[in-house]
């Protein structure tokens, strides 16, 4: 449900990690859980706020770099610091500031999403990689 209240729709573009629309709109409880659309080839100005997202992910880990080492706390480390960074076009406000007028504090909690303060973000590779 929780699901499906956040994501009535996915916008994506023609990649191969979006190949099964079936998978991505069916719940694993049966039924559908959203509608999953695509963007015009070459065309990322239909999709821009997450093309905002996919370069800070870029600054953070960069292009050429393998993903397949990165577990899920790093990737929770990421999101809480790329959606705690605020933005203009959220008036100032960070994604996770907008999201938390939204949804009830428990989904963060499930989610183990939490704010940072934001002389604390980085989005550099230091964050996922540094030095021992």
């Amino acid at each position: 449900k929780l699901f499906s209240d956040m994501f009535p729709v996915i916008l994506c573009d023609n990649g191969h990690e979006f190949m099964d629309i079936e998978g991505m709109e069916q719940s694993i409880y049966g039924g559908q859980r959203c509608k999953v659309f695509f963007c015009e080839p070459n065309r990322p100005d239909q999709k821009g706020a997450a093309e905002v997202n996919h370069r800070q992910i870029r600054c953070i880990i960069p292009k050429g770099t393998s993903f397949d080492h990165l577990m899920q706390k790093d990737i929770t480390l990421l999101t809480n610091h790329i959606n705690s960074y605020k933005r203009k076009s959220l008036l100032d406000q960070s994604p996770y500031d907008v999201a938390m007028n939204i949804y009830p504090e428990d989904f963060f909690i499930l989610l183990g999403l939490c704010k940072i303060a934001s002389d604390k973000v980085i989005l550099k590779p230091e964050l996922l990689f540094q030095k021992s």
